[in-house]
């Protein structure tokens, strides 16, 4: 979930439920769509929060099978 820290002097408005048009004062910090929308707007920073990060984990190495060779046919 998208977390941001309102820095608009003058607050950030939106309608989030689409028929209510909500002020969220400078300092506050908003989540989910209207967290998304104030930083498209450059109304707000991004916060990181690090429980919510997952990890990315490369596959794991593995040693190459080696192939056998088949043993060539005699010429005579």
């Amino acid at each position: 979930m998208t977390r941001a820290k309102i820095t608009r002097k003058d607050g950030f408005e939106c309608a989030p439920l689409g028929y209510k048009v909500e002020v969220f004062p400078l300092g506050s910090v908003v989540s989910g769509k209207v967290a998304e929308w104030a930083l498209a707007d450059k109304a707000a920073s991004a916060m990181f929060d690090p429980r919510e990060e997952n990890k990315v984990t490369g596959p794991d190495e593995t040693k190459a099978k080696t192939k056998s060779r088949k043993p060539r046919k005699q010429k005579g």
